[in-house]
């Protein structure tokens, strides 16, 4: 497991949203965005949002 931690996961997911927006205000809202990317984060935020180990 990486040593990223939830808030460096929300960090790079407000930073991917930043960049989808300004996308779709330059390209048009039509412009498709593969989601590999934010579905990876994502999916590492969630894992540790569930973690047995999370003390919160």
């Amino acid at each position: 497991m990486s040593d990223r931690t939830a808030a460096d996961l929300e960090r790079e997911f407000a930073m991917l949203t930043y960049v989808r927006d300004r996308l779709r205000a330059s390209e048009g809202e039509d412009f498709r965005i593969p989601t590999t990317a934010v579905d990876q984060v994502l999916d590492e935020l969630n894992s540790l949002e569930r973690s047995p180990w999370d003390p919160n």
